[in-house]
């Protein structure tokens, strides 16, 4: 029932919620549980720092996008205030374009809060080849470095559950044995619901516009007798249906399952084909 209702309430954003929110923090807290925290030895540290660094990224272009689509749909919402048949409208019609700019103002504000936020949070940078394999000392200080800063950023993302409220049925989905001592980390719905706010506005607003535009070019059909005013309603109507009816289409049935890792997938399969490029011939000439 939950999905349902996450699903139904992010309808109208569900690529950008799924991919850059959900299945991050959903893959972010899966490694930080198997250890990929604090255990430079863990084969998931690598994993959850490129996850958490990929989720970064994602998530700056995603706030970058939302505060320039809520300032021209501000701009766009404001202009249409001034239609000349706005007022023989029915009374819908503004009120969803109040709301919707309402919405698209609170969206340009925490756009630009959310960006402080990551960039009080520090960058996330790659490290050397020095660090990463170079000298004990400095791989050490590479290892506190972004343990520090992988903590940092989950913090904002998932919560650690210390070990003494741990539940048995928890730890064992997480793939901890019944006798582990150590504590998992679990999605914070409250900050799923904080980092995916700036595109909800921003789609809600989006939402609104449409129905109030809608409300609006229709309103000849309900109060004015036939004319040249409903030719114009009528190919509104049919318009508006098709392009929304093929932009639903793209956006929920027009791509293949993407791979949060696919970068790093590329990158392990260019190293396997190097290897095998390098691997000298057996000496074998077909006898």
């Amino acid at each position: 029932l939950f999905s349902s209702l996450v699903f139904l309430l992010t309808l109208p954003y569900h690529r950008f919620f799924t991919y850059n929110t959900l299945l991050p923090a959903r893959e972010i807290a899966k490694h930080a549980s198997s250890g990929g925290v604090d255990n430079p030895c863990s084969p998931d540290r690598e994993h959850l720092y490129a996850i958490i660094l990929s989720w970064r990224s994602r998530k700056k272009d995603e706030l970058s996008f939302a505060a320039l689509a809520a300032t021209v749909l501000t701009a766009i919402v404001t202009a249409s205030f001034s239609w000349g048949n706005v007022e023989a409208s029915v009374w819908v019609g503004p009120a969803f374009w109040y709301a919707s700019l309402s919405t698209s103002i609170c969206g340009i504000f925490l756009s630009a809060q959310q960006g402080s936020v990551l960039s009080l949070m520090g960058d996330l940078p790659t490290p050397t080849a020095e660090e990463s394999g170079g000298s004990k000392k400095k791989k050490r200080v590479w290892e506190r470095v972004s343990a520090r800063l992988m903590r940092r950023h989950l913090a904002q993302i998932v919560y650690e559950v210390p070990p003494a409220q741990s539940q048995s049925g928890e730890e064992q989905q997480h793939g901890r044995g019944a006798e582990s001592t150590g504590s998992y980390w679990k999605i914070s719905w409250r900050s799923i619901f904080t980092w995916q706010c700036p595109m909800m506005f921003i789609a809600y607003s989006t939402l609104f516009y449409i129905v109030g535009l809608s409300v609006v070019v229709l309103t000849p059909l309900i109060k004015e007798d036939w004319g040249e005013n409903s030719y114009v309603a009528v190919a509104y109507a049919a318009s508006t249906g098709l392009a929304w009816g093929l932009f639903a289409f793209c956006s929920l049935g027009g791509y293949t399952e993407i791979s949060l890792h696919q970068r790093e997938e590329d990158e392990e399969d260019d190293e396997e084909d190097e290897d095998r490029e390098r691997r000298p011939d057996d000496g074998s000439d077909g006898k």
